[in-house]
């Protein structure tokens, strides 16, 4: 109730949020700048439009919550749950974020600008019509990052490093790339339909299988 309080009165700037369960809260516009939230239960709630800068989440629970059209900057997310969490349309500049669960994310109309995915698993992530510029996605020590089955349909992509990612099944249909590092990426049965590929690193990539 307390932490319903802050939100409504726009009081969270700079608090850390710690150890409870705040399921379907409502955070809709709220300035979360320089938060930390720490072992929390977000699990459905609704951040649309809530602008969380300079801010770090640790070992918190945000399946299926809600952050579209939010703004994530300089935000730092490790071993957290963003299961199926909704950015579409949000703007993510300067991330860190890894190692986090990220299946089924949506970051559909997304601007994702000099952002790293470390060590997360990305399986079936929504990255259609997004724009990236100057991301990486970093893998696991023993293990490339998990791009299998992912949807970058639509999407523009700029000096974006993959690092010898897994992108088995991955949707590309109609796909920008420019200078992108694809180098040893696996894309078997990826569907390349329409892509184009300007200036980008496509040396010891796999296609076997793949629609171009």
């Amino acid at each position: 109730m307390q932490l319903e309080r802050l939100a409504a009165d726009n009081e969270l700037a700079g608090r850390t949020i710690a150890g409870f369960p705040a399921t379907s809260i409502l955070l809709r516009g709220v300035d979360l700048d320089h938060v930390t939230i720490d072992r929390l239960d977000l699990r459905g709630a609704d951040a649309d439009e809530a602008r969380l800068e300079n801010a770090e989440l640790k070992t918190s629970d945000l399946r299926t919550s809600q952050w579209r059209g939010a703004l994530w900057n300089r935000v730092r997310a490790k071993d957290c749950d963003l299961t199926e969490l909704d950015l579409t349309g949000a703007q993510l500049i300067r991330c860190e974020l890894g190692p986090v669960r990220m299946a089924r994310i949506k970051l559909h109309r997304a601007r994702i600008q000099n952002t790293t995915f470390t060590s997360s698993e990305l399986y079936s992530a929504d990255f259609s019509n997004a724009v990236l510029f100057k991301v990486i996605f970093e893998g696991y020590s023993s293990a490339t990052v998990s791009l299998s089955r992912t949807d970058f349909s639509g999407a523009a992509l700029f000096d974006v490093d993959f690092r010898r990612a897994n992108m088995y099944g991955a949707n590309l249909r109609g796909a920008a790339l420019v200078r992108c590092n694809l180098s040893g990426v696996n894309l078997c049965n990826a569907d390349l339909t329409g892509a184009r590929l300007v200036g980008c690193d496509t040396a010891g990539a796999d296609v076997d299988a793949a629609t171009i």
